[in-house]
């Protein structure tokens, strides 16, 4: 993400190009699908709960931190500034979708205030990105017990069927996962990729299924392959693509231009944000883990949380930050309108 941003910064690559679209709506799905594959479906159920939490918890800080921001620096806004308060508190909800589904709800109509508030928004999270991704967390878990056709699947090598499996059942899953999202209502609109995660999970647990029947079925130094094997590594590399693109697209020139007003604001936000849902998480005993990939989802979406759970080796955590992360586009905008027309937009700043 650095790298991105300080290319484009110096004018080295474009801040915007058709082939970053082709990254961000082709090569993230397919980099999530192919983690997907190789993940464990039991173990990512049973942590969704306190990711969910998590989530939940992240939410309440933005709300908290979107008032207190807007209280200290409102009045420094101009006169839109309730509503730019509003769109990044519904970005900071869910994701950044949210930002411009927000000010169009409350007809922002200010090109410039618009254009720089979403390039302080970008530049924001990437940095908060970067901070959230070197904050430590133990990720310790009990040996589970594992059989030896277990253990052989985990020490199964790629193979170029395994590799062009993977890539074809992963291509599958986001065809399928767009074409039912295209069949659902515009409310449902950002849920592609969930449904995608949802296609995938059943692919991987029909395979590991077909591969522990087939394990059963030999004889007893027979060892059974796993047919995805070599997924993750391809979709890490198409993760580490994403990240590039994402820091890529933010104009610092652009987030410059916002003046100081907009980034105190954010900054106020984002650290009450991340203190509350720290402190307010590890009060309710969640593993620090679940609260920084649920804090992701808040301020960036899926699509970066499952990024940050492949890039730290949270593989379980990967269909939960999904999940949670599609849930913050569907609430995120509601959240942002309801906070601004009922409270920030007659809200005295200090």
């Amino acid at each position: 993400m650095a790298s991105g941003m300080l290319l484009s910064s110096l004018q080295v690559i474009p801040t915007a190009a058709p082939v970053y679209e082709n990254v961000l709506k082709i090569a993230m799905p397919m980099a999530v699908a192919l983690t997907l594959l190789e993940t464990d479906v039991q173990r990512a159920f049973t942590d969704a709960g306190s990711t969910l939490k998590a989530f939940w918890i992240g939410a309440a800080g933005t709300i908290l931190g979107t008032l207190v921001a807007f209280w200290i620096v409102g009045r420094h806004l101009g006169p839109d500034g309730w509503k730019i308060a509003s769109c990044l508190c519904a970005s900071y909800v869910g994701g950044s979708i949210n930002y411009a589904a927000t000010a169009q709800a409350l007809e922002l109509s200010s090109g410039s205030t618009l254009a720089a508030g979403i390039a302080a928004d970008n530049l924001a999270m990437v940095l908060y990105f970067g901070i959230i991704m070197w904050i430590p967390a133990d990720t310790r878990r009990p040996p589970p017990h594992i059989t030896r056709e277990e253990a052989s699947e985990l020490d199964a090598k790629p193979t170029s069927e395994t590799i062009i499996l993977s890539l074809t059942v992963a291509a599958a899953s986001c065809t399928i996962g767009n074409a039912l999202a295209a069949l659902l209502p515009s409310t449902f609109a950002g849920c592609g990729l969930a449904i995608m995660a949802l296609v995938a999970s059943a692919f991987s647990a029909v395979a590991a299924r077909a591969c522990h029947s087939h394990s059963h079925s030999r004889s007893a130094r027979g060892t059974s392959v796993a047919v995805f094997a070599g997924s993750q590594v391809i979709g890490g590399a198409l993760m580490l693509l994403f990240f590039a693109v994402v820091g890529a697209s933010c104009s610092i020139r652009d987030a410059v231009s916002a003046g100081w007003p907009l980034f105190t604001f954010i900054l106020l936000l984002l650290l009450t944000h991340l203190g509350f849902t720290l402190g307010l998480g590890s009060q309710c005993k969640i593993p620090m883990r679940a609260l920084l990939v649920a804090s992701n989802a808040n301020i960036g979406g899926p699509a970066t949380a499952a990024a940050m759970a492949n890039a730290r080796c949270w593989k379980e955590l990967v269909r939960p930050s999904i999940l949670v992360g599609t849930l913050g586009y569907t609430i995120g905008t509601v959240i942002g309108c309801v906070l601004g027309t009922s409270t920030l937009r007659t809200m005295t700043p200090l």
